[in-house]
């Protein structure tokens, strides 16, 4: 949120009262891009000219668009004229590094049903997530195919390609096992530009019957084998890379630990795990790595961790961190071999 004044001039109600509201600003934010109008702001337009490009009420989608300028994505150069700022030009949905899809996916009912019962996370240790709807998030996401589409889109759309990409090497490598990887996008990407790897990408059925047209479309698909399965299950052996990415960060420990000790019984001595996500650190330069800690705990009971708490878990599975790739406020990378 953007803010136009000294904030220690401002009295410490006045400051506590605009914090309980910010919420409203990520919800006005959705709101726009449910409607498409990021997409239609090429130019300045009127709130006029805009809801009927959107198929809008002007006088209701106002307020909407004022919100979002307090939120520092869209400007108001002249009354009630408006256009998009730098920061909000990632919510146009052909921007390289589109956040429109999950900023469609937090603002969703699910999610505001469930902070609505954050409290039973605190009071419990547990997630919350089950309380309105009866079953872990998972589980729901599941049985429910529209949510988890938009969920696989919004994954896909912000996966930390590039981190992985411009941190490690795979020269080294011939076959990567993409563990719990998705509808493939970062495999696919990593394939495209590692002309000599080939790759295995393990997801639920419902998840991976939707890679081959991502590999396709990367031109990578006869150098991908797809199974469907459960990472609690069986892992696919004979990789030199088993690449992990939002995987450990979505599970408590002990599941975190179930996850990793899969995947190193099948890893050869020379085999290596290769782990993206959030890793909080001093040197992040926001809050968000901490009000994601927050998000993913309340949701499903998961933590992020940190380098050394990374290595806290491999010690319990026979595994060693080697190396890391900081990112702040990013997803960072992280190598780990056989101990």
């Amino acid at each position: 949120m953007t803010t136009s004044y000294d904030v220690e001039s401002v009295p410490a109600a006045l400051r506590v009262r605009e914090l309980m509201t910010t919420g409203l600003l990520s919800q006005a934010v959705s709101v726009l891009c449910e409607l498409n109008v990021p997409d239609v702001l090429s130019i300045p337009r009127s709130n006029t000219d805009i809801a009927e490009e959107v198929d809008a009420d002007a006088e209701g989608l106002l307020p909407f668009l004022r919100a979002a300028c307090a939120a520092g994505v869209l400007s108001e150069p002249a009354p009630r004229t408006f256009e998009l700022t730098e920061v909000g030009q990632v919510l146009k949905s052909d921007h390289p590094t589109s956040m429109r899809n999950m900023c469609a996916l937090t603002c969703r009912e699910e999610f505001n049903r469930t902070w609505a019962n954050a409290i039973h996370t605190a009071r419990t240790g547990e997630p919350c997530f089950s309380v309105p709807y009866g079953k872990p998030f998972f589980e729901y996401m599941a049985s429910n195919r529209e949510f988890a589409t938009l969920f696989d889109k919004a994954m896909t759309s912000s996966a930390a390609v590039d981190n992985l990409l411009s941190s490690y090497d795979f020269s080294r490598a011939r076959h990567v096992v993409d563990v719990g990887g998705g509808r493939g996008a970062m495999l696919a990407s990593l394939l495209k530009n590692n002309p000599h790897l080939t790759g295995t990408l393990l997801d639920l059925p419902h998840v991976v019957a939707n890679a081959e047209g991502i590999m396709a479309e990367a031109g990578v698909a006869d150098r991908v084998t797809l199974v469907p399965g459960s990472f609690f299950d069986e892992i696919p052996p004979a990789g030199d890379v088993y690449l992990l990415s939002r995987v450990i960060g979505n599970w408590n420990d002990a599941d975190s630990l179930r996850i990793l000790a899969a995947v190193r019984a099948v890893m050869k001595p020379d085999s290596r795990m290769v782990i993206v996500g959030q890793m909080p650190s001093a040197s992040d330069r926001t809050h968000y790595p901490r009000q994601l800690d927050l998000y993913m705990f309340a949701l499903l009971g998961a933590r992020l961790r940190s380098y050394d708490e990374y290595q806290e878990l491999f010690t319990q599975v026979n595994l060693t961190a080697t190396d890391q790739w900081n990112f702040p406020d990013s997803e960072s990378v992280l190598e780990a071999r056989p101990a």
